[in-house]
């Protein structure tokens, strides 16, 4: 890859880290949430307000936004994400632990939406006009429009509650640490949230891959390969795949932001213990350093999908629009 080209990424990706903690910052500036208040919980009316305000200057809570910003920031480029008020420990500890739970989801769904997206896709496009067509792009339609917290909790009641053959909730069984539980056990609590966030990003692949393989099918080749006899299997495996299976790809990895964004429902909901979900508590919570550390990284994983999204984009599919 040319020099020129990974400073214009690291470039574009410091500016996206600065302007993502500004908003972020900002965000937290107009907040309801105290973070102390929070902190002290249910001592709130025992509390004097000299321990209070000691307890705020410890913390680093006595100071302005503005001020804390520029504290962080400087902690930051030392390699210090700082301290979780929440958890009590390092920031860099929290994402190194929860996050390899949160890769494996995020990683199981995207492969699992890439291939029965495909899949339904070229059915619905090869079958065009059919019942299956028809019933392949209501069934996309109607995704596309449903909300995963929703579909989460239908899962669970259907398959946790009414037929009781799945686990309800977390990434091992209540109690016993994930590390000592046996991979059958934690794939198992894997399903539902998986399918949950694969479903968010089902659709969008059907869809275009039947309007890709639709344009394939139009082409001049497709039909000069017709006249000259060639079976449809060879036309699918020398034409269509070839030529829809990349900008399916291309789709995937452009959408890192809807994973990801996807996964923290979906982790709240089954009480999956990864990022998504610490996010939540860290935003409920008012914990500054936590939220931002989350941040930092989800804003890396995103910019990591775009820029693979056009490194595919502009290197086997030049001069191609992706979004038509």
């Amino acid at each position: 890859m040319p020099i020129t080209i990974i400073a214009s990424s690291t470039a574009r990706l410091m500016l996206q880290l600065i302007l993502v903690t500004l908003f972020a910052f900002m965000l937290l500036a107009v907040s309801p949430i105290e973070p102390l208040n929070y902190y002290i919980g249910d001592q709130m009316m025992s509390i004097s307000n000299e321990q209070r305000l000691l307890l705020a200057q410890n913390l680093g809570l006595d100071q302005s936004i503005s001020e804390r910003f520029i504290i962080w920031g400087q902690h930051l480029l030392q390699g210090d994400l700082g301290f979780s008020i929440k958890f009590q420990q390092p920031v860099s500890n929290i994402i190194i632990e929860r996050f390899p739970s949160s890769l494996l989801l995020m990683a199981a769904s995207w492969t699992l939406s890439l291939f029965f997206g495909y899949v339904l896709g070229l059915i619905a496009a090869l079958t065009e006009n059919s019942i299956w067509d028809r019933l392949i792009t209501r069934f996309a339609w109607v995704l596309a429009s449903t909300p995963s917290f929703w579909l989460g909790l239908i899962l669970i009641y259907v398959f946790a509650v009414k037929l009781s053959v799945l686990p309800v909730c977390c990434s091992a069984p209540l109690g016993m640490d994930p590390s000592n539980v046996p991979w059958l056990t934690r794939l198992e609590h894997l399903i539902l949230p998986c399918i949950a966030l694969a479903a968010t990003s089902l659709a969008p692949i059907v869809l275009h891959t039947k309007e890709k393989v639709l344009d394939v099918l139009a082409s001049e080749h497709v039909n000069y390969a017709r006249i000259h006899g060639k079976s449809t299997c060879g036309i699918i495996r020398h034409h269509i795949l070839r030529n829809s299976l990349t900008p399916a790809l291309v789709l995937q990895f452009a959408s890192f932001a809807e994973l990801f964004g996807g996964s923290i429902l979906a982790e709240t909901v089954f009480n999956y213990p990864g990022l998504g979900n610490t996010l939540v508590i860290a935003g409920l919570s008012g914990d500054t350093a936590l939220l931002m550390g989350i941040t930092l990284i989800s804003s890396v994983f995103i910019f990591t999908g775009n820029s693979i999204a056009n490194l595919l984009h502009y290197s086997l599919l030049p001069g191609q629009d992706i979004t038509q």
